[in-house]
């Protein structure tokens, strides 16, 4: 499985309108999470599953995905008027793209906050049911299911982290999985990328991407085909 189709499954789960529990809060408050997800997918009958491990980090203002071959990644942030800024990053060459709101409204990738800092909506409890209680990694959490449109729903949740420990999506066709395999601790070798990692990467701006890419030196933004708008920007 190769890093793009690894990170378009990681995109597809962490980013796109999925549903999970709430006994959240109506105003969240996210405390910093370093774990290590598990996505898997297959289509139905499930004969030949393709997974992928991917990293989280979260804290109150900041999310960082990155696929575990830490090829590519993505980090959001959002500052005190509640405004999202984006960079797609390629950790191993030290290089991305920063988008700031206005590029994320312009290429319809605005996300919610919510999503990105629990990986699912906590908007969405109210139409599923509460099924049991359970604990996961020390952390009392609560299962949910429900039929939602055309797929059926099971979300397994910490309320004390605001954050899915499991998600499953059946749909007629396949079935997504994505679930939470470990914290990260300073044995696993592997980090967040500092602000201080990021000022040292050569980010270009997305509004200049058209122009960039004309130069010899950044041929590899026309390789950067998992950056968002990057398909549909006029080179």
């Amino acid at each position: 499985m190769t890093a793009k189709s690894i990170f378009k499954i990681t995109r597809w789960f962490a980013l796109s309108s999925l549903i999970f529990s709430n006994s959240a809060s109506a105003t969240p408050q996210y405390t910093n999470v370093a774990a290590r997800y598990s996505t898997t997918s297959c289509a139905i009958p499930c004969e030949k599953p393709q997974a992928s491990d991917w990293y989280f980090w979260r804290d109150e203002n900041r999310v960082e995905i990155r696929n575990a071959t830490q090829d590519v990644g993505e980090i959001w942030r959002r500052d005190g008027k509640k405004r999202l800024s984006f960079v797609y990053v390629e950790p191993a060459h030290k290089r991305g793209i920063e988008y700031n709101d206005t590029d994320l409204r312009m290429i319809n990738h605005k996300r919610s906050w919510d999503r990105l800092a629990s990986i699912v909506s906590p908007a969405e409890i109210e139409k599923l049911s509460l099924v049991d209680e359970t604990e996961i990694m020390g952390h009392k959490a609560k299962r949910y299911s429900g039929k939602i449109d055309n797929r059926t729903v099971e979300v397994v949740w910490i309320p004390d982290l605001q954050l899915t420990a499991k998600v499953m999506n059946t749909y007629p066709d396949r079935q997504v999985t994505t679930e939470l395999k470990s914290f990260l601790t300073r044995q696993d070798d592997v980090v967040a990328t500092s602000e201080d990692q990021l000022s040292n990467y050569a980010l270009v701006d997305f509004a200049d991407l058209g122009d960039m890419e004309t130069k010899e030196s950044m041929a590899w933004l026309k390789q950067a085909t998992m950056a968002p708008g990057h398909e549909t920007h006029d080179h």
